[in-house]
C-alpha cells in the first residue's frame, strides 16, 4: 500500500521532475545535436505526464484511498524508469526513447482502460439496484405555504 501511494503522489512530481531530468541530462551528458529532439519532446512529455496522472486521477478509487492500482506502479513505473534511463544520453539513448514511446502508450491505454472499466462497473451496479426496488423515487421538497399575516373570527359561542 505504501507504494501505491508513494507512486500516486510521484505521478504528479514526475511531471515536472522527468522533463526537467531530460533537460539536465542532455546538459551534462548529451551532444549538441540532441537538443532539438529534447527540447521538442519535453513539453510532449509534459502533457502525456499529465494526461497519464490525470487519468489515474479521475478513478474514484485512486482519489478516496490516495493510492494507484498495481498496474499503474508496473506500466507507469516502467515508463518512467525508461525515461530515467534516457536521460543519460549514452549509447542505448535511441533505444530507450523508443521505449519510453512505447510504454508511454501503453500506460496511457492502461490507465484509460481502467477508468473505464471502473465506471462501467459502478454504473452497473447503480443500475442493478434501481431494478431491485432499492431506488429511492424522487419527490420534490415541498415549500411551507406563506399566507402572511391574517386575522382569526371565532363565531360567538351558542346560547345555553
Amino acid at each position: 500500500m505504501v507504494v501505491r501511494k508513494a507512486f500516486y503522489y510521484w505521478q504528479f512530481a514526475a511531471v515536472a521532475v522527468l522533463p526537467a531530468w531530460l533537460l539536465l541530462g542532455w546538459a551534462i551528458w548529451g551532444r549538441a545535436g540532441d537538443f532539438a529532439g529534447v527540447a521538442i519532446s519535453a513539453p510532449l512529455l509534459v502533457l502525456a505526464l499529465l494526461g497519464v496522472a490525470g487519468l489515474t486521477f479521475a478513478r474514484k478509487s485512486a482519489r478516496e484511498k490516495h493510492t494507484a492500482s498495481w498496474l499503474d506502479v508496473g506500466v507507469a513505473g516502467a515508463w518512467h524508469a525508461a525515461l530515467i534511463a534516457t536521460g543519460f544520453f549514452g549509447d542505448g539513448t535511441a533505444a530507450f526513447a523508443a521505449l519510453s514511446v512505447a510504454l508511454g502508450i501503453g500506460a496511457f491505454w492502461s490507465a484509460a482502460w481502467q477508468l473505464v472499466d471502473e465506471t462501467r462497473r459502478r454504473v452497473r451496479r447503480v443500475f442493478e439496484t434501481m431494478q431491485n426496488g432499492g431506488a429511492v423515487p424522487y419527490r420534490p421538497k415541498q415549500q411551507p405555504l406563506d399566507a402572511g399575516e391574517y386575522v382569526v373570527i371565532r363565531p360567538p359561542d351558542p346560547p345555553r
